[in-house]
């Protein structure tokens, strides 16, 4: 028998403090290297503030974020157990650095995987009493449908795939071969560039100022992940119109290694990357917000209307975000794909000096070099402005945002964009990355352009 695990009400469990401190534990640096740690993490406290504890179990949790089979042997499948002992470990050490001004604190007993909420002056190795944990009030059954526009920060990059099927084991392992060089290289590149988040991030303190604005709405959209997979997996390049209507793939029953399930699956699920969820972490902690006026949607979720009233930040290219092919004509460094992962590029439409017409990603010794690209324009009726950050993957996608936000390479670029009333001219940087061996060479920007 096949339990009906209800639906999340969004409103109310992104008003939980204690559903926005799991959110920050999973795009913090400690967990945010993993796809499947933050995955974890954010299933068991949705359950248990869902007031769905009880579903809780070592087999459930090997099927919905291991993809194991439905009959699957934990005794003889230790993952689950493994993962949870280094996902113990690396809450402790969350709450020992970057989290240590957390008033709460979430513990995963030995023993089990239900999490308990405590206060932070607890050690956190204890057993907490009934006082710390969660008031009943807050965790009562949630029912309702899923709310389907504004799409809250906790809810990105991890959505669950409780209605998954036994199919999607042996078809993620086919997508994972495709999709192989994307992913190791983010993982790669995550594990020896990742910035120090105890930096404060206002390097690009005159980006916030222009994007958040009081008399003006900014939207934050993240990629749309089951997208890129499908033209991926296809080879199929989905236009902007055919997106915003909802009409691509609508005519087929299935594809070429994708059943009709799995097919639905990707078209309506809204999944997004690890990645787009630590930027999006990152852009609402940001001291230049403006109280009401930032909204975080998906990309199937926003029309072109959006994009005309309101300043806009779009994470990804328009291979995953196709909004962003409404700027394309606007740039000059532009990611085009091909049905190979490995083989995209970003077009320099006119090179200057030594600059080269193409930049690939890296093959052979430099196979983890990499490109990614921010874009500061006007948004489509010229009264706000759009930032996109875009990359050949994951890896060069969180190298741009990491630019963004932390380099000193932003402090002459900012000046020299500065126009004599304060406010910012339009550019776009073209920047590079890559990881060999021990080397480090780091990200940097290595083209640059202005507009008046």
């Amino acid at each position: 028998m096949v339990e009906t695990v209800p639906s999340v009400d969004a409103d109310r469990l992104s008003d939980m403090e204690e559903w926005h401190l799991a959110c920050r534990i999973a795009a913090s640096k400690l967990l945010c290297r993993s796809d499947l740690l933050p995955r974890f993490l954010l299933h068991i406290c949705e359950q248990t503030l869902m007031g769905n504890s009880h579903n809780i179990s070592e087999q459930r949790i090997g099927i919905h974020i291991f993809n194991r089979p439905t009959d699957y042997n934990p005794g003889e499948d230790n993952i689950v157990r493994s993962y949870a002992r280094t996902l113990r470990k690396r809450m402790d050490e969350y709450f020992e650095s970057e989290g240590s001004h957390e008033p709460l604190r979430i513990v995963i007993p030995r023993g089990g995987y239900v999490p308990i909420f405590v206060t932070n002056t607890d050690s956190g190795h204890q057993d907490p009493g009934e006082s710390h944990r969660v008031p009943a009030q807050r965790i009562a059954p949630i029912t309702g449908a899923v709310e389907s526009g504004t799409l809250p920060l906790a809810k990105l990059g991890v959505q669950r795939m409780e209605r998954g099927r036994s199919q999607w084991a042996a078809w993620l392992k086919g997508l994972i071969c495709l999709l192989m060089g994307c992913v190791l290289g983010a993982f790669a590149w995550s594990a020896t560039h990742r910035a120090d988040d105890g930096k404060t991030p206002d390097l690009a303190h005159p980006i916030w100022a222009e994007l958040f604005q009081k008399d003006r709405n900014t939207l934050i959209v993240p990629a749309d992940s089951g997208l890129g997979i499908l033209q991926n997996l296809t080879g199929k390049q989905i236009s902007l119109e055919t997106y915003a209507n909802g009409s691509y793939f609508s005519g087929e029953t299935s594809l070429p290694g994708i059943d009709s399930g799995n097919l639905a699956d990707l078209r309506q699920q809204r999944y997004t990357s690890v990645v787009d969820l630590n930027i999006a972490a990152k852009l609402m902690q940001l001291r230049e917000l403006s109280a009401g006026r930032v909204d975080i949607r998906y990309a199937r979720s926003i029309t072109a209307e959006d994009l005309k009233s309101s300043n806009v930040i779009l994470l990804g290219s328009s291979h995953t975000n196709p909004w962003a092919s409404l700027f394309e004509g606007r740039m000059n460094f532009r990611l085009q794909y091909s049905s190979t992962v490995d083989q995209s590029l970003v077009l320099n439409e006119h090179p200057n000096g030594k600059e080269q017409k193409q930049y690939l990603n890296g093959t052979g010794q430099m196979a983890n070099r990499t490109y990614g690209v921010i874009d500061y324009l006007p948004n489509l009726d010229g009264g706000g402005h759009v930032l996109i950050i875009q990359g050949l993957n994951m890896a060069a996608t969180q190298a741009a945002a990491d630019v963004l936000f932390y380099s000193p390479d932003m402090r002459p670029i900012l000046e020299r964009a500065r126009l004599p009333n304060g406010s910012l001219r339009s550019f776009e940087l073209l920047i590079q990355t890559s990881s060999i061996g021990a080397t480090d060479p780091g990200a940097q920007i290595i083209a640059t352009r202005f507009y008046n």
